[in-house]
């Protein structure tokens, strides 16, 4: 395809982009979302409810659209977060690269909470959650194309030798970012199901994003998510969950389970599990859970319209949970 200019490249990019976000919301979006804690809600800052550990550190690597771009999109996550008393502290950052474009976005927060209700007097866990930080946001322009580059006689058509011809004011931004939340969760001591509830709004300065001189506020985003803890026997455990996140109009339905199973009595759990994103992907998980370490591989089968480009070639995504903790305590999330 000719490019009649830069700017039309970056459209259609844009366009891509947002087209797949709003029918699909799986750009830059984590399949494993539970696996990134303080991404999901900064309400769990340092929650680890009726058994504490000195501290969690938590990973998560994506990659998807290979097949599609030739570059992969890919994401990096890290956090790290412990109690302190009734208060929760600690931090991430996530970077989001696109492979088309050199597309890059940065995020790093740090994060608090506080326990407003301590289950440790009581079956109920309430807590509200503050991050604060910095986004970056940045592109690559020797990555593409242009107009002035066509001459019709290589096998792309393009010379890249030749000069562009366009002027860029920025290619990098930075601006403050901060995010907010809220989390219950229900957890009697010996009772068989756990429920829990947590609601965050990220992006509460709705910071300009435009590499131009118009404006353009990076929209609110709201996430709802849910589920409960069912002790079925003493060796499985079930977690039915469900995520909604709404941005802009574009929206993501996420239903699914995961199960742990002891095996023969040991120290390790299998950890398996199944989900749904509406219109968009199947996600197959599994892993191996040590008490509070965990391993997890997860793999989306793509149904959507994509799946013409792609066929059912999804994204792959590996998580790491590591919890720091003392002999005598116990994790469990």
């Amino acid at each position: 395809m000719i490019m009649k200019s830069m700017r039309a490249y970056l459209l259609l990019t844009i366009v891509f982009t947002t087209a797949v976000s709003k029918s699909n919301a799986q750009d830059f979006h984590l399949s494993q979302y539970d696996a990134a804690v303080l991404y999901l809600n900064p309400a769990l800052t340092g929650s680890y409810f009726r058994e504490k550990v000195d501290y969690r550190i938590c990973a998560d690597y994506r990659s998807q659209w290979k097949s599609v771009s030739g570059n992969p999109f890919s994401t990096a996550y890290i956090s790290f977060d412990m109690p302190k008393n009734r208060f929760g502290v600690g931090g991430y950052f996530i970077n989001n690269h696109s492979g088309t474009g050199g597309f890059n976005a940065f995020n790093f927060m740090l994060s608090g909470s506080y326990q407003i209700i301590d289950n440790a007097k009581g079956p109920h866990y309430l807590s509200v959650g503050l991050q604060a930080g910095i986004i970056n946001k940045s592109f690559n322009p020797d990555k593409f194309t242009y107009d002035s580059q066509y001459t019709g006689t290589s096998a792309t058509g393009f010379d890249e030798n030749l000069g562009s011809n366009e002027v860029f004011s920025k290619t990098n931004l930075l601006k403050f970012d901060a995010n907010m939340g809220v989390f219950y969760k229900y957890r009697e001591k010996y009772g068989k199901w756990h429920p829990f509830i947590g609601f965050s709004v990220f992006h509460a300065t709705m910071p300009n994003e435009s590499f131009t001189e118009v404006e353009k506020r990076l929209p609110l985003r709201f996430v709802l998510h849910g589920g409960s803890d069912l002790i079925i026997t003493e060796k499985l455990k079930i977690i039915p969950t469900v995520l909604f996140m709404y941005q802009d109009k574009a929206h993501e339905l996420n239903v699914g389970a995961l199960g742990y199973y002891n095996i023969s009595d040991t120290k390790y759990d299998a950890i398996f599990g199944l989900n749904y994103r509406l219109q968009d992907a199947v996600i197959v998980q599994f892993g191996i859970k040590q008490d509070g370490h965990q391993f997890r591989v997860s793999y989306d089968i793509n149904t959507s319209y994509l799946n013409k480009f792609s066929g059912s070639k999804g994204g792959i995504e590996f998580s790491l949970i590591y919890s720091g903790r003392k002999k005598e305590r116990a994790f469990q999330f």
